[in-house]
């Protein structure tokens, strides 16, 4: 594919024609080659676009050919300035507040500050009338029912005696008249805070405010101009992976220096790229390609053998060795058995070609021996 040539601005778009009506898919036939791109025209404006017509029946899927490599990557236009942001939506109506949690436990009370100093007494009221029959010279009379014990005290002398005895009823002498009050202390000083208590628990959270309403869209910026397009690569030969056919040789048999192994029962086959026929050691490829070759076997050495004895298996196509496609095995003694196995891509350029497997080194015995040969695509 040539270099292809820078693309220039794309134009606006042309307005799109009503789609018509669709008819059956017919069957896909084999994808041809693509040609090469040719210079893009300027895009009218697009128009409105039309009713969808009834999808017609599908028809059957051809077969799909393979892909071509892909084209270089045009460069990339330089992209439009960001327009600018269109202004904020009012802010939603708050929700109300939720219920204030419980008040938290009062701290401890703080310390009783010092008691101001005491104000003078109040002059003594004069003494009441006395009741009858139950006049005390001395000391305090307490008295109240008939049947109530009353406490005398004797404040005298410096002596001290408490009498219990019923006396009955006297009359209540008045009242006398209160004492002036006493002038008030001064207020002692404030005792400190006492330790804040715990915090309640957070009341519920109120509904949430409706959501504000969603501002203007800015302007979009102008779209930059499109990169050159590269060229579309062309599409490959058409290749498929349904062509493979398997060969295996149960039973043990002798390998010699030299000697090709063989193959004496078919396994798999589908298609005719590949075939073989049983008991011989050649795979023969009927299909130009590139083709997998896998394979194992179990190798011993035969009796007698010359120890140490290396064995080599090579692939072999047309009965050139295939770089990559070989596996040896070193033997120490006649008790050994070992599995070898390969796996390679083969190109095949011409056909007829035969595909084997050689060995060197020396006679062993081989068993339980497989090769599978399978056509991955065609060649590019």
């Amino acid at each position: 594919t040539g270099t292809a040539g820078a693309t220039g601005p794309t134009g606006p778009t042309g307005p799109t024609g009503a789609t018509g009506t669709a008819g059956a898919t017919g069957a896909t036939g084999p994808t041809g080659p693509t040609g090469a791109t040719g210079t893009a025209g300027a895009t009218g404006a697009t128009g409105p676009t039309g009713p969808t017509g009834a999808t017609g029946t599908a028809g059957a899927t051809g077969v799909t050919g393979p892909t071509g490599p892909t084209g270089a990557t045009g460069t990339a236009g330089a992209t439009g300035p960001t327009g600018p942001t269109g202004p904020t939506g009012a802010t939603g109506t708050a929700g109300a507040t939720g219920p204030t949690g419980p008040t938290g436990p009062t701290g401890s009370t703080g310390a009783t500050g010092p008691t101001g100093p005491t104000g003078p007494t109040g002059a003594t009221g004069s003494d009441g009338e006395d009741g009858e029959a139950a006049t005390i010279q001395v000391g305090t009379v307490t008295t109240g029912d008939s049947n109530t014990p009353a406490q005398v005290t004797n404040s005298g002398d410096e002596r001290n005696a408490v009498f219990d005895f019923v006396i009955p009823k006297g009359l209540t002498g008045s009242t006398g008249a209160d004492g002036e009050d006493g002038e008030d202390g001064a207020t002692g000083p404030t005792g400190p805070t006492g330790a804040t208590g715990p915090t309640g628990p957070t009341g519920a959270t109120g509904a949430t405010g409706p959501t504000g309403s969603t501002g203007a869209t800015g302007t979009a910026g102008a779209t930059g101009s499109k990169g050159a397009t590269g060229a579309t690569g062309a599409t490959g030969p058409c290749c498929h992976s349904d062509q493979f056919l398997s060969a295996y040789s149960t039973p043990a048999k002798p390998g010699t220096n030299g000697g090709a192994l063989v193959f004496d029962q078919n396994g798999v086959i589908n298609g005719t790229a590949v075939t073989h026929t049983a008991g011989s050691s050649n795979i023969v490829i009927n299909q130009t390609g590139f083709y997998r070759v896998t394979f194992n076997a179990t190798l011993a050495p035969v009796k007698n053998a010359d120890f140490p004895l290396s064995i080599t298996l090579s692939l072999k196509l047309q009965g050139t060795d295939v770089p990559g496609g070989a596996a040896i095995q070193l033997f120490h003694t006649s008790q050994e058995g070992e599995n070898v196995a390969f796996s390679q891509i083969i190109r095949v350029t011409t056909v007829p070609s035969t595909v084997t497997i050689v060995a060197t080194g020396g006679s062993f015995l081989y068993s339980v021996a497989s090769i599978l040969v399978e056509r991955i695509r065609d060649l590019n």
